[in-house]
């Protein structure tokens, strides 16, 4: 356990991670896990022998994606059992199972949807839901400049325009969720992977996050606004661009 982050109370057992593709919370994750010997459980987005394809045509390859990964989700979460064992207090999601249904909206026609809602339904009746979940929440270009960082060769293929509608569609699942706790993190001006600092103020946001829903904008991103706000009405001198 590193003493260097604030302990996670008793009642935040299970926490999911979530975001838009390309957002950081895979790392975010193993990141926090580490620091708080939790158990993981990560989305096995890698063995999905459909998404290459559905990159290159999304209509065609749709059902059978969306398909794989709600039975591949439910396994894991029967596996794992998201409960306290004798080594791990905590368990870290990188996914919140009943976001699924965000592509699956998107993406599906009206018959592959109705088939789709009946499976994913009786699932999700069946699956825990986690005491807190963080929704990392960035801009469209942000995210296009993370996903290009990382270099998956099937995500080369992908269409600005649908990480776009992503975006749009996790932002209004999230406005209106209200099944568990919620804490939204916007994650444009900050680097987890890489800063410390901003891992551990993210750390601690969890830690500290109060029933309902809390909107948390990193203190270096909050800075920057107002560093920019006034050089903007002319109250702080701009850098010269020449030093």
């Amino acid at each position: 356990m590193d003493t260097n982050f604030l302990l996670l109370p008793p009642h935040l057992n299970f926490i999911a991670i979530e975001g838009v593709i390309g957002v950081g919370k895979s790392s975010l994750c193993q990141l926090l896990a580490e620091a708080w010997e939790a158990r993981l459980v990560l989305e096995e987005v890698d063995e999905n022998p459909f998404l290459p394809k559905f990159y290159e045509e999304r209509k065609a390859f749709a059902f059978q994606t969306q398909l794989w990964f709600l039975l591949n989700r439910y396994r894991q979460f029967s596996e794992a059992g998201v409960q306290q064992d004798l080594f791990h207090r905590i368990t870290l999601s990188d996914y919140l199972f009943a976001k699924d249904r965000i592509f699956a909206n998107i993406n599906l026609d009206d018959d592959e949807l109705r088939l789709y809602n009946l499976v994913a339904g009786t699932l999700e009746a069946q699956t825990p839901l986690p005491d807190l979940v963080v929704y990392l929440q960035a801009s469209s270009e942000t995210l296009l400049r993370r996903i290009a960082r990382r270099g998956r060769p099937y995500e080369f293929n992908i269409d600005p325009a649908y990480v776009g509608l992503l975006s749009e569609a996790y932002n209004h699942f999230f406005f209106h969720y209200d099944r568990t706790p919620l804490l939204v993190i916007n994650t444009d001006e900050i680097d987890f992977e890489n800063d410390p600092g901003d891992l551990k103020e993210i750390a601690e946001q969890i830690a500290l996050a109060p029933p309902g829903v809390t909107y948390y904008r990193p203190l270096r991103s909050r800075d920057k606004a107002a560093i920019k706000d006034r050089q903007t009405s002319g109250k702080e001198p701009r850098e010269d661009p020449r030093t």
